[in-house]
This record gives structure tokens, C-alpha cells and sequence, in this order.
């Protein structure tokens, strides 16, 4: 007699992943965000947050970056000021790479594919346009600290000439 509840019960979750990994902000984060006081300009210096709160809050940041195209405000808004960055060629901490974004990010055509957060980790898949090339894919991986995002990682693969795989990046 339990064993259909069960099933069902088990059918239902197995949605779940799926729909906590939608591509952009819940509406009801999305009304937070929008009727929050101005006077709060950032989720930063961060306090706790449950990972569906960070879930939000990384899919509103991603928004911001990549699909408004407000570096800066994006990064005032929920990038930690000593943010780790693990870029080779980067300097740590919000202001250089904010200042370094934002000259890129504006002025290059990008459409965000996929993103994911779990486990205080979100994941951007992000295909970069570029002027008579071929388009480069870019995984933005970032790590929050309660409602801030303190870490960031990325992974960039361009087509080579010879791919015989006309799917692989995309």
C-alpha cells in the first residue's frame, strides 16, 4: 500500500535537480531583489544564507554580468572585496577584476548556456563570441560564503582547427 507513495514520492524529486538548476532568478527572489532598499548597495561583507538563498543570489549575479552586461554593478553588488581569484593572469580581490571585466564584458557578445549552483558552488557555461573567429566556450566557476561570493575559477577552450566534433563545446 506504501510502495505507490514512495514511487511517487521518489518521481517527484527526481525533478528537483532540474528545477533548481533554472537558467535565471525565481520570481519571488527576483521581487526581493527588486523592492530591496536602495541603501543596500551589497550582500557583502556576507552573512549566512541557505543554499537556495545563494542559489538566487548567484543566478541574479550572473544576470547582472553577463546578460545586463553591469560588470561593476554586479560585482558591487555580491563579489567579496579580498575575492580569491585563481586566474593565473589575474590580481586578486573585487576592484582589479571588476576594473578588468568591465572592459571586456560590455564590449564582446556572450549568451550564457547553462548555470548550476550547488554546495556553495555555481557554474556558468558561457559562449564568447568573437569578430570572424570561432566562438569560445568559458565555464565561470564561483564559490560563496554565505550570501557573498568570495572565490572564482575559469576554463576557456577554443575550437581547434582540426575538430571533427562539430558539438563538443557547445
Amino acid at each position: 500500500m506504501r510502495l505507490p507513495i514512495i514511487l511517487a514520492t521518489l518521481a517527484t524529486l527526481a525533478t528537483l535537480p532540474s528545477l533548481l538548476a533554472s537558467p535565471f532568478p525565481l520570481k519571488s527572489f527576483s521581487h526581493r531583489l527588486e523592492t530591496r532598499s536602495n541603501t543596500t548597495k551589497s550582500y557583502c561583507p556576507g552573512h549566512p544564507a541557505p543554499e537556495g538563498y545563494q542559489r538566487e543570489l548567484f543566478f541574479a549575479f550572473i544576470n547582472d554580468l553577463y546578460v545586463k552586461k553591469d560588470v561593476i554593478g554586479a560585482f558591487d553588488t555580491y563579489i567579496a572585496e579580498n575575492l580569491i581569484e585563481h586566474d593565473p593572469f589575474d590580481a586578486q580581490g573585487r576592484a582589479a577584476n571588476a576594473a578588468k571585466l568591465a572592459n571586456i564584458i560590455p564590449y564582446v557578445p556572450s549568451t550564457v548556456l547553462r548555470m548550476s549552483f550547488d554546495n556553495n558552488v555555481g557554474l556558468a557555461h558561457v559562449r564568447v563570441n568573437q569578430a570572424n573567429k570561432e566562438p569560445i566556450a568559458l565555464a565561470d566557476i564561483y564559490r560563496m560564503d554565505g550570501t557573498c561570493i568570495v572565490e572564482h575559477w575559469d576554463v576557456t577552450q577554443s575550437r581547434p582547427a582540426n575538430a571533427t566534433n562539430p558539438i563538443a563545446m557547445f
